[in-house]
């Protein structure tokens, strides 16, 4: 039987998925192996929404508000 993948290898994962999707679009190849990965264990389309939305939080906290001007 086959070990279960660690929510924290996921979650790892996840993060470097995140990371690609927000410093350009994926290539066709990318698009495949992205979906290919993500259906293999339903955990893992959590873990990239998780890290998807970290992304736009630290995007948003790192933007300069009126403060800065």
């Amino acid at each position: 039987m086959a070990d279960r993948e660690s929510s924290a290898r996921i979650d790892d994962a996840a993060a470097l998925w995140a990371a690609r999707i927000d410093a350009r679009a994926l290539s066709a190849e990318e698009e495949i192996e992205l979906d290919t990965w993500l259906s293999a264990d339903v955990r893992r389309q959590g873990a990239l929404a998780r890290a998807l939305a970290i992304s736009i939080h630290m995007a948003r906290a790192q933007a300069p508000g009126p403060e800065s001007r």
